[in-house]
């Protein structure tokens, strides 16, 4: 009779203390397992943010660097079609290569084959001796401006007292301005002319 006493005492015990570890213990594990899940989340999520930050310095460091690139390609391929500004970058050329004297006409811009961009065709012509146009030429590759040179006619100058040469050049300009935009559409077949300080007749004979 005493033994079955103890045998149901230890019954009742076992089932306390199994009540006791679904009661208290195994939430309190449960919660420590959830935190420490997050305590790894957290820990990755802050490696993740070193990263971006180590990424940003690194970007504030480069960015000065990146300006001055940005500001070259905006210099090469302007926002906008800016005739004006082409124009006395192709004067300045010619001021500086001595030759006697350039006319410059502009095209309508249109759309690039890829649509990124827009080309200005623009056609010059220039009178001087071998050396100047040659000169011109180099200036032309020279331009703060990224062109490309689409034809190359050298011929015998207007003048046929003189021994200068007559160099038609077609080239190709660039804007950003995809759709080149308001403002930035020349008067399609529009010339303007830019002198050296003693320029000769046009070769069409006008003044």
């Amino acid at each position: 009779m005493k033994r079955r006493g103890t045998l149901i005492a230890v019954g009742v015990g076992l089932i306390l203390v199994i009540l006791v570890v679904v009661a208290v213990i195994r939430p309190k594990a449960s919660a420590v397992s959830k935190k420490q899940n997050e305590v790894v989340a957290a820990q990755d999520q802050q490696k993740t943010l070193e990263l971006t930050l180590a990424q940003l310095n690194a970007d504030a460091t480069d960015a000065p660097k990146d300006r001055k690139k940005l500001a070259v390609l905006r210099a090469q391929v302007p926002p906008t079609a800016d005739l004006p500004g082409l124009i006395r970058l192709l004067n300045r050329a010619a001021d500086q290569s001595n030759v006697d004297f350039v006319t410059i006409t502009p095209a309508s811009p249109a759309a690039s084959a890829t649509g990124t961009v827009s080309v200005i065709p623009v056609q010059i012509t220039v009178i001087g001796g071998f050396f100047s146009i040659d000169q011109y030429l180099f200036q032309l590759e020279s331009l703060p401006r990224i062109s490309t040179v689409t034809s190359l006619t050298v011929t015998h100058g207007p003048d046929s007292a003189s021994s200068d040469l007559q160099a038609v050049i077609g080239t190709n300009f660039f804007t950003t301005d995809a759709n080149a935009g308001p403002g930035s559409n020349p008067a399609p077949g529009a010339a303007v002319g830019g002198a050296a300080p003693s320029p000769s007749p046009s070769p069409s004979g006008g003044p």
